[in-house]
């Protein structure tokens, strides 16, 4: 049941990397968010209205679940504190690589990244550590 949850997590990000190759050229690092969120906040205003801040630069706040390397993508998995059974899938930006990212599970750690879509977790791409966000 997991294999599945993944694979339609994949497939999804897939065909959200198809549709929008120039969202995965900018760089957003030096841009404002057009809002500072929670995980929570983040996925309560997904399930309310579908297109509640969709293509839009967020800063998101959350609990690091898992790091990952999907083709050649490195990708974080973060949850909020009480909406335990969505997620948030980060895929970082291009430049970001393993060697070059400190973090660890259970950090709470705060991206920016261009809210994609919602299928029962958020999906943001060209993500990049947000190390300006006061959002607490």
């Amino acid at each position: 049941m997991q294999n599945l949850k993944y694979i339609a997590l994949s497939f999804t990000l897939v065909l959200c990397l198809l549709s929008c190759e120039d969202v995965l050229k900018k760089d957003i690092s030096a841009m404002d968010p057009t809002a500072e969120l929670s995980a929570d906040e983040l996925i309560v205003g997904l399930e309310e209205d579908e297109n509640f801040y969709r293509e839009e630069i967020l800063s998101v706040t959350g609990s690091l679940v898992e790091v990952n390397t999907k083709n050649g993508n490195v990708n974080f998995l973060m949850r909020g504190n009480t909406n335990q059974n969505h997620y948030i899938i980060c895929e970082m930006n291009h430049t970001m690589t393993l060697g070059n990212i400190n973090v660890s599970q259970g950090e709470t750690v705060v991206v920016k990244g261009i809210l994609k879509g919602y299928l029962n977790d958020a999906v943001l791409l060209n993500c990049v550590l947000d190390n300006t966000n006061k959002h607490e």
